[in-house]
């Protein structure tokens, strides 16, 4: 693990200046920024939910079909095996 040197901080401390002196400029408070990030994230959340809802919904679709041929085609298969 790197140390904390404290030319380290200073860069940060500069760093956290002028990028808080450019949310200034674009009259940004932070409380605004966080809402922002937590709409987006939770944008996101409701889409990735929408998306695994739809697709569960066409797995289940089409297990309906999918899986009684299957179950045929396996009871054919163990009474030919069966049969032997």
């Amino acid at each position: 693990m790197p140390k904390i040197t404290p030319g380290t901080i200073v860069k940060l401390l500069i760093i956290s200046f002028f990028v808080g002196w450019g949310l200034s400029v674009l009259d940004i408070t932070p409380l605004e920024l966080l809402r922002g990030v937590f709409e987006r994230f939770d944008a996101l959340l409701n889409w990735v939910s929408r998306s695994l809802g739809e697709i569960v919904s066409y797995v289940l679709v089409g297990a309906m079909i999918v899986v009684p041929i299957w179950g045929v085609l396996y009871l054919i298969e163990w009474s030919r095996q069966r049969g032997k």
